[in-house]
C-alpha cells in the first residue's frame, strides 16, 4: 500500500515537473531563442547595410579627390555648349573668324530659340516582293518618335558671307570648330559671284568669288539648378 502511494507521488512529481518544464519552454526559453535568432538576423542586416555605405563612402571620396578634373571639364563643356545665348560674344566670335578669313558678313540672324528635338531615327525598313502582286507589301519605314532632351535648347541662325571660295570655305571650317561653341550646319547654298562694286554693305566682288548662305545651330542648355 506505501508501495502505491509512493508510485503515485513520484508520477505526479514527473508530471509537475513536465508541465514546468514546457511552460518554461513556451514562457521564457522559446521567445529567448527567438529574440536571439532576430537579433542574429538584424545583425546580419546591419553589417550589409555597414559594408554597402563604406563602399559608398570610398567612391564618393574617389569623386571628390577628382572635383578639380571634374570641374575643369565642366567648364569646357560651358564654352561648348553654354548657360545662355551670349548673343554679343558670339557675335564677336563670327565676325572675328570672318576677319580672319578675309570674308564679309553680310548678313546675320538669329531666330528665337527652341527646345531640342534630335532628329528620328530610322528603326526598320520592310521590303516586300517586287513580281508585281497586288498583295506586295509598300515599302514602309518605321521611325521611332523623338525624344526632347530635358533643358537643352537650339538658337537657329542663318548667315550670309561673301568672299573668295577658299576663304569662305575656310571660314565655314572655322564656324563648326574654330569657335569654343558648338555650331551645326544644316543647310548651305553657294552662289558664284561675277565683278561687282562693292555696295550696301557687300564687298566688291571679282570672279571667282562665292556668296555662302548658312543654315545652322547653336546650343545652350540652361543652369536648372540655378533657377530658383
Amino acid at each position: 500500500m506505501r508501495y502505491a502511494k509512493k508510485s503515485t507521488w513520484i508520477g505526479g512529481t514527473v508530471f509537475l515537473a513536465l508541465v514546468i518544464a514546457v511552460a518554461a519552454w513556451f514562457l521564457a526559453i522559446s521567445p529567448t531563442f527567438t529574440t536571439a535568432a532576430d537579433s542574429r538576423a538584424t545583425t546580419v542586416s546591419t553589417e550589409q547595410q555597414n559594408s554597402l555605405l563604406v563602399q559608398q563612402l570610398t567612391g564618393l571620396k574617389a569623386d571628390f579627390e577628382k572635383l578639380p578634373e571634374y570641374k575643369a571639364e565642366l567648364a569646357t563643356l560651358r564654352t561648348q555648349i553654354p548657360v545662355d545665348a551670349g548673343l554679343a560674344v558670339y557675335l564677336r566670335e563670327l565676325n572675328a573668324i570672318a576677319e580672319t578669313h578675309s570674308v564679309t558678313i553680310t548678313a546675320l540672324t538669329p531666330s528665337p530659340p527652341l527646345a531640342f528635338t534630335p532628329v528620328a531615327p530610322l528603326a526598320a525598313v520592310v521590303a516586300g516582293p517586287t513580281d508585281g502582286t497586288e498583295t506586295d507589301p509598300a515599302v514602309d519605314a518605321v521611325v521611332a518618335a523623338p525624344t526632347a532632351s530635358s533643358g537643352l535648347v537650339q538658337s537657329p541662325y542663318a548667315m550670309t558671307v561673301v568672299g573668295s571660295r577658299a576663304n569662305a570655305l575656310a571660314f565655314l571650317a572655322d564656324l563648326q570648330k574654330g569657335t569654343p561653341r558648338l555650331f551645326l550646319v544644316t543647310a548651305l547654298t553657294g552662289t558664284g559671284q561675277k565683278v561687282g562694286a562693292a555696295s550696301g554693305g557687300r564687298p566688291a566682288t571679282v570672279d571667282g568669288d562665292v556668296e555662302l548662305v548658312i543654315t545652322g545651330t547653336a546650343y545652350v542648355l540652361p543652369d536648372l539648378l540655378a533657377v530658383k
